[in-house]
Order: structure tokens, then sequence, then C-alpha cells
């Protein structure tokens, strides 16, 4: 179906003044849910744990987390393939450190980087909220009681929504018992206790809501008994925090409290039968109020704490042990141990010796002072990372595991070696005795000489390779051993003893080592002439079928092709510029040609070039790649061959330049401006640029059915322009170099129309039997217009180092794009082609997304290829076209469509797509719902299902069909 020009201007107005008159029903599209998605989070104690998914990380929506002031924050990665999950990190902006949680206060709303697995990062929108509050330390105070009554413990606390009050006793819940609840205002809780009821231990009281909890303590000192483990010996607050005492004796009067030592504290006494208690509280405590408090009684019992107040959260290390060695008989069992004391209560994680980040274990918690065990840790460099509020400080810890020395005694024509390995400067002696002696006897050795060496790095964390040598004449005719001895004065020498060497057999020994040296070199040299070296080859070769058989075939060699010396470009006249891409065998830059198109005017060129240190037979591959693409031809959709400089000095391949790299990066970068719906692109201001988008794909589309260039000039083109590029090549270098506007506006249309694009120009690769090996999205380039072009980019990439990647055989493969007659037969035809064209198709309607994601390539992923699974349909693509990636995964090469075919697909759906944006456009009013940018096609004219598929491949073979628009329909239903 074609469009007329008045018709998609009338389009084009429609849908501007509907937009006009429907602006409130499209402002509240603009604010979809999905625009926003909102980490799910549960509390758990004072600590807020989120979860968000693998599809979260690849989202281009927005994350969004809602916490409330003095919040603790952890994130965990739920796996798409199992239930597990795992622990993801807060980036620390100042030092790029990775904590497992981040505390929030008031007026810390901002965009924060959330760490997952593998350095894959995700922005994280975080908003405090004003009106909900965690609830405040609570103020804990002892009371009198009413008359002929105990005194009261007494718990304020506030927060929104208002929290309740819980008392412990040693950190053992008890029954509320006589509670009283005295408080009313809204947000503040406030409950008295008994003192009878809590009177052995100390007392805890905690205020808690739904955004966490917070404690007091009562600290309790018995004079009766010595120092408990429970009895604080320090207490660390912070200003404003309320501090409560509390001394016991049985039988005997106590004295009131005391602060350091001469100021006596007016506090509150208490009898409880034998019992006497003397209570001290301060509700809020400052600096002033830091030193020691002790209680006595009569009979000179004391029990002393040390109280710090501190204005702001602290954080300390106390009793951290730094760099320890230990025998190996030792390390069962071994703990790292680090006491801190904070407030708030500290967080911790370790750094393991391999750059791992594991969470600390706490052993306990008493008084503000957290302990932090690492039991049974590898010998190496460790680091620990701790927090409490906004407070940080790391520390640093090493392990190093001795044992005995164990020894080993070599000797060669010329010097004895004695090799050990050690942690400490060492000292090693030689001990010799005669070989006419016994050397059972101890007497008999005597120690002849000693070294002191410096020793080299193991490989093994704090030992050192120790290796001394000594002249074989020093020895000759004795039996040897060598000792170690440190600087401790231990020694220890080794069991192993050299067995004498006689003078008799010296010179026997050098000729057969001579011999064996002379027979191993020639052996070694035998090897590497036979080893053949690895040495570039394109990607794209083209294939002569030499049997009756599919898989029947040779690759064409063009090393005795003719060069056409037409192609030869005037090296003085090409500027190189930046570096593109580099691998192991060459790079590609960007160049300024001067009069490649015409005289006198430059042009941007892509320049193809091996590096300075290469082989013969890599000069050679260049030169018959250079022939092979003069063979092969142009094409729209092919980066296509300008020219070449193969007279003195490098040889040159220059490549048409594409402006925008490499089609993944496209879709990457341009995935925040894809547009779900075609109203939702007008309403953003992109009238100009969509509509300048949608004529000019419209144009191009038009012409491409009509089989005209679809770029054509309104200019003539001269003879040798045609000679050197190609009349397709000029045109569309025509069109770049005009004045036209940056478009990013990306839409479902774009999606069709690179799958399209791509299709064509496989379809003419295949035609001239030629076959890519390495199809997929980065290695298209694309162009201004959204032009793309299939490019081979194998000598520019550093292939060891990317991931895509992976060593199968002696080789480095894209094994997620390879067919399985590829991966397990290493056979390419066209047909292999079509199913990385599918692969391709992928990654294209994911925007970018790598294939199989999540799925590691091991023994478990080539079995899921051989038993046929496929990838689940990507998000933004349409079931037909998902059906079509299906059919180009068929296990049968046979069974899978060819690109022509594929060509004829595309080109409907395009115009299905036309068709289908006229008819909702023309059609809408005022109300309708909003045009969704996914092509709606009749069911009857969708690709057949699975059962007449294989009917329709055997009977009408790919190389009878044609791709003519009149024959759309026909050509579908071979899919």
């Amino acid at each position: 179906m074609q469009f007329r020009q008045d018709t998609l201007l009338r389009v084009f107005l429609l849908l501007v003044f509907s937009s006009l008159a429907c602006s409130d029903t499209l402002h509240q599209i603009d604010v979809r849910d999905g625009d926003v998605q909102r980490l799910p989070c549960v509390l758990e104690k004072s600590t807020l744990k989120c979860h968000m998914s693998e599809a979260n990380i690849e989202s281009s929506q927005k994350t969004q987390l809602e916490v409330v002031p003095g919040q603790m924050v952890e994130v965990h990665l739920r796996s798409n393939s199992s239930k597990d999950s795992m622990q993801c990190f807060w980036e620390h902006r100042e030092t790029s450190n990775l904590f497992l949680f981040k505390f929030f206060e008031k007026g810390m709303d901002d965009i924060y980087t959330v760490v997952c697995g593998n350095r894959k990062s995700v922005n994280v929108s975080v908003h405090i909220h004003s009106t909900e509050t965690r609830p405040s330390v609570p103020e804990l105070t002892t009371v009198r009681g009413k008359k002929y009554e105990s005194a009261r413990f007494r718990c304020v606390s506030e927060g929104n929504p208002k929290p309740t009050i819980t008392w412990y006793e040693n950190e053992k819940h008890r029954s509320q018992g006589r509670m009283e609840i005295s408080r009313t205002e809204k947000g503040v809780a406030e409950s008295k206790m008994s003192s009878l009821e809590y009177s052995r231990s100390n007392i805890k009281c905690c205020a808690k809501n739904s955004h966490g909890e917070e404690c007091s303590y009562i600290y309790h000192y018995d004079l009766d008994t010595g120092r408990e483990e429970s009895e604080a010996s320090e207490i660390w607050l912070r200003r404003g925090q309320s501090l409560s005492l509390r001394c016991k004796v049985t039988g005997k009067p106590a004295m009131p409290w005391y602060f350091n030592n001469d100021t006596k504290l007016t506090g509150l006494s208490e009898q409880s039968y034998e019992k006497q208690l003397e209570y001290y509280s301060i509700a809020s405590v400052s600096q002033n109020n830091s030193g020691e408090y002790h209680c006595n009684s009569s009979h000179g019992q004391r029990k002393a704490v040390k109280v710090h107040v501190f204005e702001n959260d602290f954080l300390k290390k106390l009793n951290l042990s730094k760099h320890i060695t230990i025998q190996n008989k030792d390390r069962k069992g071994f703990c790292f141990r680090a006491e801190v004391p904070s407030h708030l209560k500290a967080k911790c994680q370790w750094v393991m010796p391999n750059g791992s980040i594991v969470p600390c274990e706490e052993t306990q918690h008493l008084s503000a002072v957290s302990t932090f065990t690492l039991c049974d840790p590898e010998p190496g460099q460790y680091q620990i990372l701790l927090r409490s509020g906004r407070e940080f400080t790391t520390g640093n810890m090493s392990l190093c595991v001795t044992d005995l020395p164990k020894f080993q005694i070599l000797h060669d024509l010329t010097h004895v070696t004695c090799m050990t390995k050690s942690n400490l400067p060492v000292h090693i002696s030689w001990m010799t005795c005669p070989s006419n002696a016994n050397y059972n006897d101890t007497s008999a050795w005597k120690e002849t000489y000693t070294d002191s060496p410096k020793g080299t790095d193991s490989g093994q964390f704090c030992q050192k390779t120790i290796v001394v040598s000594r002249p074989l004449s020093d020895v000759n005719d004795h039996f040897v051993k060598c000792c170690w001895r440190n600087n401790n004065t231990d020694s220890h020498c080794s069991e192993q003893i050299l067995v004498k060497i006689s003078s008799v057999n010296y010179f026997f020994l050098v000729g057969a080592c001579i011999l064996a040296w002379i027979l191993t070199s020639v052996l070694v040299l035998f090897l590497f002439i036979r080893k053949k070296k690895p040495g570039y080859e394109t990607q794209i070769q083209m294939i002569q079928m030499v049997g009756p058989l599919d898989n029947d075939y040779i690759y064409i060699d063009f090393k005795d092709f003719k060069y056409n010396q037409k192609l030869e470009f005037p090296r003085e006249n090409l500027e190189l510029g930046k570096e593109l891409g580099s691998g192991a065998f060459g790079m590609v830059v960007q160049a300024t040609a001067y009069g490649i198109s015409k005289p006198g005017v430059s042009m941007q060129v892509a320049v193809k070039m091996l590096k300075e240190k290469h082989q013969a037979v890599e000069k050679e591959a260049l030169m018959s790649e250079l022939k092979m693409l003069m063979y092969i031809g142009n094409h729209t959709n092919i980066v296509n061959l300008l020219g070449a400089c193969t007279g003195t000095g490098p040889i040159y391949l220059i490549f048409q330049y594409c402006h925008y790299g490499d089609l993944l990066n496209y879709l990457k970068n341009n995935r925040e401006h894809f547009y779900k719906s075609l109203t939702d692109a007008f309403n953003k201001d992109r009238f100009r640029s969509l509509y300048n988008n949608y004529q000019r794909k419209r144009n191009s589309s038009d012409v491409v059915q009509s089989g005209e260039n679809p770029y054509m000039p309104m200019s003539p083109v001269n003879k040798e322009q045609e000679s050197l590029l190609g009349s397709t090549d000029v045109n569309e270098d025509f069109f770049e170099s005009g004045d036209e506007e940056d478009h990013q506006t990306l839409t479902y249309e774009d999606l069709l129309s690179f799958s399209y694009q791509v299709a064509k120009g496989m379809e003419f690769l295949s035609a001239k039997n030629c076959i890519h090996r390495d199809l997929a999205a980065r290695n298209i380039l694309v162009t201004r217009s959204r032009l793309v072009k299939i490019g081979d980019f194998g000598l520019a990439r550093d292939i060891e180092n990317d991931s895509n990647y992976v060593v199968r055989g002696n080789a480095r493969l894209p094994v997620k794009w390879m067919a399985p007659e590829s991966i397990f037969k290493g056979m390419y035809t066209m047909q292999s082609d079509v199913w990385a064209y599918g692969i391709l198709l992928w990654e294209i309607f994911s925007l970018g997304v790598t294939p199989y994601p999540g799925i590691k390539v091991d023994n478990t992923f080539y079995a899921m290829i051989e038993r046929g699974f496929k990838m689940e349909r990507p998000y933004y693509a349409s079931e037909s076209v998902y059906k079509v990636m299906c059919h180009c995964w068929a296990l049968e090469p046979q069974n899978r469509p060819c690109f022509s075919k594929l060509v004829a697909f595309m080109e409907y759906q395009l115009s299905e797509f036309e068709e289908q944006l006229y008819y909702n456009v023309e059609g809408q009013k005022k109300g309708d719902s909003v045009y969704q940018n996914t092509p709606v096609i009749p069911e009857s004219q969708e690709i057949v299902k699975e059962d007449e598929h294989q009917s329709s491949v055997t009977d009408s073979p790919c190389g009878t069909e044609t791709a003519d628009s009149e024959n759309n329909m026909e050509t579908i239903t071979y899919l």
C-alpha cells in the first residue's frame, strides 16, 4: 500500500489537533505506572531489606525507593532462574568502596548507585518521607512510685506511626506485668513498669513501629558478686540520650552513686525485703556527663562504669588483631576478632583476599560494643569495613600460616642447589659428610657454608621462596644436606641427603647432559615448525559447492585473483584520524579522504589496516579480502569498499564511515527514546522530529517497494564516480552530506526497518554465495537516516577480552550467535547465517540485551542448544516477529527460511504497520484510546503454525522465491 503526500500531511495535522484537544487525557497517560518502578521492601528488625530482579537492572525505567529518616537499607538481587538471591552493594561516591547497607537521614534525597553481581549497576532515586519517622531512642529513667509503692521505670518514645513499647530483662522478653500507659498524645508512647518486676539484671526498653526499632538500657550492678559478664564496664551514649544506673546489695546499706570519685549524686533509694537498691538517672545527657560512675557499700564493695558521651554518631576500633602468624597445626578454629564500640549499632563487612565482600558475623553486642569475628580464614590480606550512621572506618588484617620447612636439593653440572619456603628472615647452612664416613653418625657432619638469602615471591601469602646454590666443586665426594635457622634460633635440617658426586663420572654426566640438550632443542624446533600459527582471515567468506550435499563446499581463495587498479587511491590524499577499533591483527581508524567522491570534496571514511608488526601471510590475507570485496560489489546495506592504497607503504582498505557506530550500542543508548505509543511521542515536543522521521521512512519504503534507489539524488553522477563507488553508494553519500538533523525518536517501525535492511544485505551476500559467520548487532553499523550496514570487524576486534567470544576448542567463537551445526561440526552455510539473523532479531527487539540472558556458556548451555531450546519472546517484539525468530532457530538447517523470504516478511510487516497507523489516526476521535505502537496483523495473515511450516519449506525451496510486493501474502505463508 502506498501513501500519497497529502494523505501523510493530513495524518500529521490530525494527530497534532487531537493531542491539543485531548491534553488532559494524554497527561494522565504520560504518568503511567510503568514509567517508575518502586522497589518492594520488608522491614527486618531495624533494617529495610529491598529486592530487585534482573529485569529491573536491564530496564530503562526509573527505580525509586521511599524511606524514612534514620533508616538502614539493604538491597538484594533475585535471580530469574531460581529463588536464590544475592547481596547488592551501595557505592560510596567519595571512596568508590562498596557497602552492604546505606543509612538515610533527612536531607539525603538523591540518586544513589547500587551494584549487583559482576559490576551490574542501577541508579536508585531515594526519597525521604518527611511525615513518617522511626521511633526515637527511648528516654528511659527511674521515677518514684506512689506512696507505699515501688519505684517505676519510665520509657518514652516518639514516632509516626506511634510506637509500641516492649520490656526485656537480659535481652529476654518479659510479660508486661503491671504496665501503665499514661501518655495519649499523637505519636508519643509512654510506658511505666514496677521496678520489682525487674530486679536482678539489665533492663531494656524498646520502641517499635513499622519503620524500625530503638532501645535504651538500665544498667544493673550487683555488689554481692564479682564483675559479671553482663555488667558493662563502659557505656557509649549520644548527646540527648538517657542514662540509667542501678546498684544492688543484699543485707547491707548501699551508698549513693558517685561521679569521678568525689561528686555525690542525688538519686533514688529503694529497699525491697533484704535488698538495697540505688538508682541514678539522667533524662538527657551532655558531654559534661562523661566520666566514671561508681557505687559502694558500707563494707567496701565497689562497682564502676565509664560513660562516654559523644556529640554525634561515633565509631571506634578496639582490640583489632592486625597481623597474625600462626602454625599450621593451630589454624583450625582460628578467628579474626574485632571489638567495635559505636552508636548507632555498627554494621560490618569483610573484604576477602580475592576481593569479594561478605557480611560480618556478630557474636556479641553489649553496652554499644559489638564483637565481630571471621573464623577459619585462608592466609592473606583482609580488610574490615565498619559503619555506624554516617561514621565510617576501615582496618587491615593479615593471616600468615607457617609450617616446618620442606627442602628440595638439586644439582646440575656446575652447582648444588637447596630450595625451601619461609615467612621470616632465615639463614641457610650447608652440612657435609665425607663419602667414606657413616652419614648416620651425627658427629661426622660439619657446617661448611652459611648463606642469608632474601628470597622471592612464592605465590603463597607471606611465604618467600629461598634458593641458595654452591659450586659443585665445594661439595664433591661428599654427602650434602641443608639446614634452616631463623632469627629466633629455631632450626631444622632437611631429611633429604644428596648422594655424593664423584669426579669419576663427572665427564660422563657432562656429555650426557649436552646430548640431551641437543636432542631437546631439535625436538622443540621440529614442533615449532610444524605448529601452524593462527593468522588473520576475514569473517565474510565466499564458498563454492563441490558436491551434491549442502555441506560439501570450499572457501574460494582470492589470492591469485587480479586486483583492479581503478580502486587505487592516492595515499597522500588520505589524512588518518582517531582509532575506531583495534584487535590482535590490525585496526580501523577514522580518516578524511580528499577527492574520493569527486575532485575538491573531502569525505569522512574508515580505513582498515594491519598493525606495524605483521606477518607476510596476514598481508596476503588482507589483499585477498580486498579482491573478494571488489568481486562481491556494492550494496546499500553493506559497509562498502570505496578504495584502497596498495603501493609503497602499508595496505589501506578504505570503507564508508558510519556516523552512529554499531547497532548494539545505538539500541542501548536510545532505549530512553523508544516510544510504545505514537501519541506519547507527539506529546513530548517531538512533532517535527517524528514527522521528519516518518516522512523520510515513508518515502524510502515507497521507493523500495517500487524497486527504485531509495536515496536517488537530483543531480547527475559522472561515470568516474560510478566506477569507483557504484551508483548506490554515491547517492547514499549525497543524502548523508545534506543538512539533516539528528532525530533520536525510536519507534517500533525503526526496529522493523533495521531488521528489513539487514535481511536485504544478507540476501545480497547469499546471492553471491557469501557467508558472514559472525552476524550480530555489534557487527552492524548505523549511519545517518537510520541506514544500517553489515560489516566485518574481525581484524579490529579484541576477541581475547570480549565476553561474547568463548573459547571452544583452540579458537574463540561467538557461541551464543552460532547455529548448532557450526558449534558442533564447524560447518558454516547461508542457513547458519539465518540462525544468527534470528539471534540478531532478538537483540534488536530487546533493545540491545545480550542473548540468553543469565545463562552461562558451559556444557549445560550446549546441551540446551542440542535439545532445541529457544529464548522467550523479547519485550518489544510482536508475536509474528517472534515466530520468525523461532523458524530461524530450527535445528535442521533446511527447515530455516532463506533471506529472500525474510526480506518479504519484513517488507510486509512495514506495510502493515503503515496501514494500521493510517487506520488508527483516521478513525481516532476525542476520547478514543491511544494507539499502541505494536502492529496488529490479522490472524489469517500471520505466519502459519509449526505443523504448516514444515510442509511449506519442503514444498517451496528458497531458490524459487521472489520478494515482489504483489506476492507478499503468498511468500509469508512459506514461513
